[in-house]
């Protein structure tokens, strides 16, 4: 019987869940909410993988698979004209929203300051 799935740490979910190209096709791309903060860490933030796995309360491997099927996903997406919708996945988020305007290196998570909750996509932005 395999393990349960660890829940994966955000610290919010994007504004915007759904991107759609001019003139795309009726094929769609998800990606997980994990999926985004993973690209955000290791891409937009340019934190190397441990500190971004540490952050995620996740293994480094876990990460790199994260990160590898996001780039994969949105790859397809692009090249292939596919709208692209984040959704789903199995996290923890933030009760206090700091939507990544703080930076990383303010992050509750870190600091312990703050407790966290499980959630959905769908049902968090409720």
């Amino acid at each position: 019987m395999p393990r349960d799935i660890k829940a994966r740490r955000v610290c919010s979910i994007p504004d915007n869940l759904r991107f759609i190209p001019e003139g795309c096709s009726k094929e769609l791309t998800v990606i997980t909410v994990e999926e985004v903060e993973s690209l955000r860490l290791c891409d937009l933030e340019s934190m190397d993988q441990d500190t971004a796995a540490g952050l995620m309360n996740i293994s480094r491997g876990t990460l790199q698979r994260i990160l590898y099927s996001a780039h994969r996903k949105i790859a397809e997406a692009l090249c292939r004209g596919r709208e692209i919708q984040i959704k789903g996945g199995c996290f923890e988020l933030s009760e206090e929203r700091c939507k990544g305007e703080k930076g990383c290196s303010y992050c509750c998570f870190r600091l312990k300051e703050i407790n966290s909750i499980q959630g959905d996509a769908e049902d968090d932005r409720k």
